[in-house]
């Protein structure tokens, strides 16, 4: 007479074996370990990207506001996040025909995506000033640094003359993210050195005392307000003119 196997105990023994085969494939490295590890690296890769490509409703407006909006000329193009974007450029300096492309909420990796907005304005100068949010999403100095290097290579090629104007460092209320600002601009200054069509200029030294923002500067530690644009702009008006 047959005897008929109980089915838990076939059920326990079969996710037994499944436990122990799973302990051998880690710790020995057997099939399939390395296309289950390519598989997690993929994955976590691709969920990194989403996240890091994941803009604000702003910046989408902004992007596609510019879409529409080629064709026009202009002798320089201020490029950056809110607080470029916060500021009329035209006004502040109004014998220069001036394109502001700052769009709130920005990084360097958004602006990475959108420089054919910065090619079509013609523009033979272009004033950067970005790098706060890629802190705040968690972008790491590196990373910020690596997607400026590919800005700034892609409008040299361009033959366009670029002046990096230093991240500006944040006020007390948001002074854990200056670290990174600090570590950030050395490394842009220290680029700058390197491309004869680069350069450099500190807004720190007149908006930040003590590596924070005045707080006579801003409203909320971050944004600059009328009085830190006339600083900003009595910096940079040699450049400009």
């Amino acid at each position: 007479m047959r005897t008929r196997k109980h089915p838990v105990l076939v059920i326990t023994m079969c996710m037994m074996l499944s436990f122990v085969y799973g302990a051998l494939t880690v710790k020995y490295k057997i099939f399939p370990f390395h296309q289950l590890k390519a598989l997690k690296d993929s994955t976590s890769a691709n969920a990194s990207t989403r996240s890091r490509l994941a803009y604000n409703d702003y910046y989408y407006h902004k992007k596609s506001f510019f879409d529409q909006h080629k064709g026009q000329y202009y002798d320089i193009v201020f490029i950056g996040d809110s607080i470029t974007d916060g500021a009329e450029w035209q006004d502040m300096f109004p014998s220069r025909k001036i394109a502001n492309r700052g769009i709130g909420g920005d990084r360097t990796d958004g602006l990475l995506n959108r420089l054919e907005h910065i090619y079509s304005t013609a523009a033979s100068k272009a004033f950067i000033m970005i790098g706060v949010n890629d802190f705040v999403s968690g972008i790491s100095v590196t990373g910020a640094f690596n997607n400026y290097k590919k800005i700034i290579s892609a409008l040299t090629a361009r033959g366009i003359k670029v002046y990096i104007q230093s991240t500006i460092l944040v006020g007390e209320r948001k002074k854990r993210l200056n670290k990174k600002i600090i570590a950030l601009n050395k490394r842009l200054q220290k680029l700058a050195d390197q491309i004869d069509t680069v350069t450099y200029i500190d807004l720190n030294k007149g908006l930040a005392a003590d590596s924070l923002l005045q707080a006579k500067y801003t409203r909320d530690d971050l944004h600059i307000n009328g009085a830190g644009y006339a600083v900003w702009k009595d910096i940079i008006k040699t450049y400009v003119q």
